[in-house]
């Protein structure tokens, strides 16, 4: 990168891009550049939302190559014998792990049921009832949360370790990063809060 490239980066980020707090560049093990911007620096801690998604995708990946999932063409609910869905759910029964990663498989809501997601006794199985529905399977539908707490559970299931265990033995460590602790929410405010900011 040169030096005219970077002083253009930067002006973008700052006059159009204000949710950037930083960018590192890196080459084959050489760091070509690193910034941070809006009052951010390394050590700041900064929500990373959809970033899971992919994180999640890559243990789907990982969990594959070592054998705990036959194929992303497995049916989810093949994966939690113990769930029984709601009577006259039809839908639920043929969504696959692909539809799944894709967002292509429906759900029973309008708009994300956040309030009473977040609340529930278990967001598996909350997320479990809300597959499914009239809607069809292959049709792209956003789903920030819902779909990765379900393949969360498959993970969690298929390889008998936390997420975040299986995530820090087979991604995490191999790339050095440090996380050795779950973000636990102890109340409805709490985790709407932390959407807000």
């Amino acid at each position: 990168m040169n030096q005219g490239n970077i002083n253009e980066l930067e002006k973008v980020i700052n006059s159009d891009y204000r949710n950037i707090a930083g960018i590192i560049v890196q080459k084959n093990n050489i760091k070509l550049y690193e910034n941070y911007f809006n009052g951010c620096t390394a050590e700041t801690a900064f929500h990373v939302f959809s970033v899971t998604k992919s994180v999640i995708s890559a243990l789907i990946g990982i969990a594959i190559d070592k054998g705990y999932i036959g194929s992303i063409d497995q049916k989810l609910l093949d994966f939690f014998p113990d769930y029984m869905p709601k009577r006259g759910e039809k839908t639920a029964q043929q969504v696959t792990i692909r539809d799944m990663l894709t967002m292509t498989a429906p759900f029973k809501y309008k708009s994300a049921p956040y309030t009473k997601y977040f609340t529930s006794e278990s967001w598996l199985k909350s997320a479990l009832d809300l597959l499914g529905g009239k809607g069809e399977i292959g049709h792209f539908r956003y789903t920030p949360l819902i779909g990765l707490d379900i393949l969360s559970g498959i993970l969690t299931n298929v390889t008998g370790q936390s997420l975040l265990e299986f995530a820090y033995d087979n991604l995490f460590s191999p790339l050095r990063i440090g996380i050795t602790q779950n973000v636990v929410f102890h109340s409805k405010e709490e985790q709407l809060s932390i959407i807000k900011n």
